[in-house]
């Protein structure tokens, strides 16, 4: 299983969105795990985006005024989410 782990300092449009969709294509990642996102905002369009795919689950822990913000994706196909816990600064 294939994990990856990045502070991202920023989820804005293009090179980033880009850069990180090519790594989970190319390494054939399992799990993307995204810190300081600062979006106030994640949802199913944003996380195929970044994936690649489809076939994706994926958890947040959202930015507040656009400080923070953990957003973990991952295949479906490679495991199943059975409990999700979410606090202050992680999921």
């Amino acid at each position: 299983m294939k994990i990856v782990s990045y502070n991202i300092r920023g989820l804005g449009r293009g090179f980033r969105w880009g850069a990180v969709k090519k790594l989970v294509v190319k390494e054939q990642v399992d799990m993307l795990c995204l810190q300081e996102t600062k979006k106030e905002m994640v949802d199913k369009t944003m996380s195929q985006a970044l994936w690649g795919d489809s076939e994706v689950k994926w958890a947040t822990n959202l930015a507040v005024n656009s400080a923070g913000g953990i957003l973990c994706i991952w295949s479906e196909s490679s495991f199943v989410l059975e409990k999700e816990v979410i606090g202050s600064g992680f999921i």
